[in-house]
């Protein structure tokens, strides 16, 4: 009898908790209020007061609004299994993600208050077995970008000037009146915390990467899993996703499919390297499948690095059924050619690594998209320009001492960009929620 009353107390705990790690929790920045219970009459203000109330399991519902930590602090920091779901109108009787829109939308003032390297943060998630879910967030990072004070860069009917170098001042805000200094964040970062490296799935879904200043999606797993599917990613520094498996003996898989890429830059005005829609990194195998990948600076996928002889055999990537166009080297970079090759999505089929990569097409004229890309922002990007000017006083001691010793000779230069990551209206990206029917990212069934 004792024992049989033991077992019933310890089922009704353990009920009790599975019930807590199933709880749902509801945010509104127009209603809510952090001294509230978080119930769907009584809301919490902050995604961040939820997250830090909410048991592993539980699941975030938020309104429309604008979120980005608490007391405005300029990022949200994920610690634990929980699924946040955007999109609901105030009094939660509806979800529509492109009417009611739950913004994550920093201010300039927020760069000063952040810690870390994303937006939203994953940070040292154990749990393998269980989810992150991300569906219906727009993320935009355009008003707290600095933009070039003088006007340099800036293609006619542009909203902004080019953006100025990470850690550099310039002029920004909503109006373009404030003084900035552009921090280098990404938009989701998976964190480590003293060597414990995130190990949980993780689904991204419905979401929008808006005017990102380095990286859309970028970090480390070491289990789990990764999926990002009916996405828009849009003038995105860097790489829209450069994620990497921590795990020594096997890969993570990365699931990339019906999202849109459009205008990915380089790492520096000189577009001098980086600027790639998707990069397959060392510790993943990736299904890439369904997508839109046009105008990176350097390739829409970038396959250059080797793994270790353990993981290498494990990577198997399958290319199938996407759209590419006016990528400016190339649809894929592997190893080759000195540095790398440059291949079009016509020649997938010669390209070894990529297990399956049937269906891929290039558009030469992506005229499909004329109601759907900002024309002038399409414009500027076809005719982006990169000038440099190198000078040096060869009558110099110190060159002259250089040019003796057969050392190259010192000076100074400078690159003029007509274009580097302005700022994309981020109203108009949504409007690339459907703009291809049957590929990329369509439209948000809510």
């Amino acid at each position: 009898m004792k024992k049989l009353l033991l077992l019933t107390i310890a089922t009704l705990i353990m009920g009790s908790a599975f019930a807590a790690t199933n709880m749902t929790y509801y945010v509104s920045s127009n209603t809510g209020s952090n001294r509230n219970n978080g119930t769907k009459d009584a809301p919490f203000k902050n995604i961040q007061k939820a997250l830090d109330v909410a048991d592993a399991g539980s699941t975030i519902l938020v309104a429309e609004g604008n979120y980005y930590g608490l007391l405005n602090k300029g990022n949200i920091i994920i610690t634990k299994p929980v699924r946040i779901i955007g999109g609901y109108s105030t009094d939660f009787s509806e979800r529509d993600v492109l009417k009611h829109r739950t913004m994550i939308q920093p201010t300039p003032a927020s760069n000063g208050t952040a810690s870390g390297q994303g937006t939203i943060q994953l940070k040292s998630i154990k749990a393998p077995s269980d989810y992150v879910v991300l569906d219906g967030l727009i993320m935009d990072r355009g008003n707290s970008i600095a933009y070039n004070a003088r006007g340099d860069g800036r293609p006619e009917g542009v909203a902004s000037a080019q953006m100025n170098p990470i850690g550099t001042a310039g002029i920004g805000g909503a109006n373009l009146d404030e003084n900035v200094s552009t921090t280098e964040t990404a938009m989701i970062y998976f964190d480590g915390y003293q060597g414990v490296v995130n190990e949980v799935n993780v689904e991204i879904r419905n979401c929008a990467f808006i005017n990102c200043p380095n990286y859309g999606i970028v970090g480390m797993l070491r289990d789990g899993s990764l999926t990002i599917d009916n996405c828009i990613f849009v003038n995105v520094r860097m790489a829209t996703l450069d994620v990497r498996g921590a795990n020594a003996k096997k890969v993570i898989p990365i699931t990339f499919t019906n999202n849109t890429v459009l205008f990915v830059w380089a790492r520096s005005r000189d577009l001098g390297d980086m600027g790639y829609g998707y990069r397959m990194i060392p510790g993943t195998t990736n299904t890439i499948s369904n997508n839109i990948f046009g105008c990176a600076t350097f390739a829409a996928l970038d396959r250059t690095h080797i793994d270790s002889r353990e993981r290498e055999p494990l990577r198997k990537e399958t290319v199938t059924n996407n759209v590419f166009f006016l990528n400016r080297q190339g649809d894929l970079t592997i190893p080759g050619g000195g540095m790398f090759l440059r291949v079009s999505a016509n020649d997938f089929d010669d390209v070894e690594v990529l297990s399956n990569v049937s269906g891929n097409k290039v558009l030469s004229d992506p005229k499909i998209f004329n109601d759907k890309i900002n024309k002038a922002y399409l414009a500027g990007f076809l005719s982006l320009k990169v000038t440099s000017n190198m000078s040096a006083d060869y009558s110099s001691s110190a060159n002259q001492f250089r040019a003796a010793m057969g050392m190259n000779i010192q000076g100074s230069g400078t690159t003029t960009t007509t274009m580097f990551a302005n700022r994309y209206p981020w109203e108009e990206a949504l409007e690339l929620f459907g703009a291809m029917e049957g590929c990329g990212a369509q439209n948000i069934k809510n």
